[in-house]
């Protein structure tokens, strides 16, 4: 008798016509109808508990041997913690927009220039070791920066024609 396959089951979710969200559930050998398998409606009833669009979603069931069944499984936990990481990342961003923000508030919302431009205090992160040409400013996050961006396109002849 051969070696009972793993499945998997690989769900997505369409927006706009386009794949979005994938996730894979490894689930146990089963050979028996769909409508018995408990193992599956208890993994399909809690994936509807956690998206409440579940009608967007669609999904495949795959057979595969264990070991492939296991490196799916790694590569779907690796990708999760790059999502949240992405999350972590984006917020930071946010944040950096705000205080720039404030800090364009604050200058009375200059429209030619900065009186603190990537001014040393503006400094994002390291300083030590970085080179000053490759440093981040809180500045790059500002509306101001479109007056610098302008001139150094200008500066560079992009807009003659």
């Amino acid at each position: 008798m051969s070696e009972a396959t793993n499945r998997l089951l690989v769900c997505w979710r369409l927006v706009n016509g386009q794949k979005r969200d994938g996730v894979i559930y490894k689930l146990s050998p089963y050979e028996g109808p769909t409508e018995y398998d408990m193992e599956l409606i208890d993994v399909l009833e809690r994936h509807k508990a956690r998206h409440q669009d579940h009608e967007n979603w669609r999904g495949l069931i795959f057979r595969t041997d264990k070991d492939t069944a296991n490196k799916l499984d790694a590569e779907t936990a690796i990708k999760n913690e790059l999502k949240r990481h992405d999350i972590i990342i984006q917020d930071f961003r946010d944040e950096l927009k705000v205080d720039a923000l404030r800090c364009f508030n604050r200058h009375n919302r200059p429209n030619t220039g900065c009186s603190d431009w990537c001014d040393e205090s503006k400094t994002i992160g390291r300083k030590t070791g970085i080179p000053i040409e490759k440093r981040q400013y809180l500045c790059m996050y500002c509306p101001a920066a479109a007056w610098y961006t302008h001139k150094e396109r200008q500066i560079l002849g992009l807009y003659d024609k």
